[in-house]
């Protein structure tokens, strides 16, 4: 853990000196006193993390080819913009079971499409084994007693379990290093289990049986 309490005293003070003229009111005084409790509170963790929760795990779809089948994957998923509906997903280069490329990205960058979808509890336990087993060694679909959902805008798959499902198309690619690859992709069509949103797309956090703070509107 740094020892940072002296600078950041030092540099209170010199904020506090310099607004007001050379002189510390018996209020700065106080506040100065409280905001360096409240510094010394917290700690540092010994490496940076990007702690952001919740970091939504969503179950990706993306169509096979000549040498595999239809796969199923959990990538990182994050929202670009609202209107129009962008996201991105961060993929693996590797594969941490086989240590070799990850198939969802060989195949993401020969087709240029893919499905996001979200489960609800009722198929938690098939998440993890989809998250737990390299898609080289089974037909994710037929391992999971998952439903394939023919998509409507594009050829990948979704899956019909899933409490919604996003259609996309990739518009950019970026390597970051050291070992991932994320992609901006379009939200071209939304479809959703009845009761999930209400008939403007709203959905609060009654389906997931989770809390959140507001509601979530899926376009």
């Amino acid at each position: 853990m740094k020892n940072i309490q002296l600078p950041f005293i030092v540099l209170i003070f010199g904020t506090l000196l310099s607004c007001n003229q050379g002189s510390v009111n018996s209020a700065d005084a106080t506040n100065l006193e409280k905001i360096v409790k409240l510094q010394n509170e917290r700690f540092e963790l010994p490496q940076p993390g990007a702690m952001i929760p919740p970091v939504p795990s969503i179950v990706l779809g993306v169509k096979g080819d000549s040498t595999v089948s239809d796969d199923l994957t959990i990538v990182w998923t994050f929202v670009l913009e609202g209107i129009p509906p962008y996201i991105g997903i961060s993929v693996p280069n590797m594969s941490a079971i086989t240590n070799e490329e990850y198939i969802a990205l060989k195949l993401i960058k020969e087709h240029g499409e893919f499905t996001l979808n979200v489960p609800d509890e009722s198929w938690l336990t098939e998440f993890d084994r989809i998250d737990m087993t390299a898609s080289s060694s089974m037909d994710k679909f037929a391992a999971n007693n998952l439903t394939r959902l023919p998509s409507v805008k594009i050829d990948a798959p979704g899956i019909a379990e899933a409490a919604i499902v996003l259609e996309c198309k990739v518009l950019q690619m970026h390597f970051l290093p050291p070992q991932r690859t994320v992609f901006f992709a379009e939200v071209v069509r939304t479809s959703v289990h009845p009761g999930v949103t209400d008939d403007a797309g709203n959905t609060g956090s009654d389906f997931f049986n989770v809390e959140v703070a507001g509601e979530y509107f899926l376009g």
